[in-house]
C-alpha cells in the first residue's frame, strides 16, 4: 500500500469509513473470472487494507461488510449501459464514474455521454488526489490542483 494513503488515512479516518473486509483470494478470482479482466495491484492493495468506504463523503467501492463486491456489481450494472469492458467503477460521482482500466492500470472518468477521458495515471494517484481534495474540503482548505 502506498505510504502516502495510509498516512492520510491512518490521520483522517473516523470508525465507520471504511468496511476493512479483505477479499478472499476466491473472491478476486471470481471477480477477475467474471469481469474478463485482470485487477490491477494497487487495487488489490486497496481492498486489502480498506476495501470499500472513504473520507469526508468520497466512497471507494469495495467489498461490504457482509462480504458483497460491491465495485464487481457496480461494474456490471453499467456494463448493461455501455461501459467498457476493460473498465472496473471503482467511484459513483452520478453525472460520471471514475473507473479502473485494467489494461494499463490508469483511472479514467467515464460516462454515457462523453464517454471515457484519461484523468490519473494510476489507482494510487487518484486515490491520493480524492483523499486530499475531501480533506480540503473538511477543512475548508483550498485544495491542491
Amino acid at each position: 500500500m502506498n505510504d502516502k494513503i495510509s498516512a492520510l488515512i491512518a490521520q483522517y479516518e473516523s470508525d465507520g469509513d471504511f468496511t476493512h473486509v479483505a477479499p478472499t483470494a476466491e473472491m478476486l478470482e471470481e471477480a477477475q473470472s467474471r469481469l474478463g479482466v485482470v485487477i490491477p495491484q494497487q487495487f488489490v492493495d486497496y481492498l486489502n487494507a480498506y476495501s470499500h468506504g472513504g473520507i469526508g463523503g468520497i466512497e471507494i467501492l469495495g467489498i461490504g461488510l457482509t462480504g458483497k463486491m460491491v465495485f464487481l456489481d457496480a461494474t456490471l450494472r453499467y456494463r448493461e449501459h455501455g461501459l467498457p469492458n476493460n473498465l472496473l467503477v471503482v467511484e459513483n460521482c452520478d453525472e460520471w464514474l471514475y473507473c479502473l482500466d485494467c489494461d494499463n492500470g490508469k483511472v479514467v472518468s467515464w460516462s454515457q455521454i462523453d464517454g471515457t477521458r484519461c484523468e490519473y495515471p494510476s489507482f494510487d494517484d487518484f486515490l491520493i488526489q480524492d483523499l486530499e481534495d475531501a480533506i480540503a474540503n473538511l477543512y475548508h482548505k483550498t485544495p491542491r490542483a
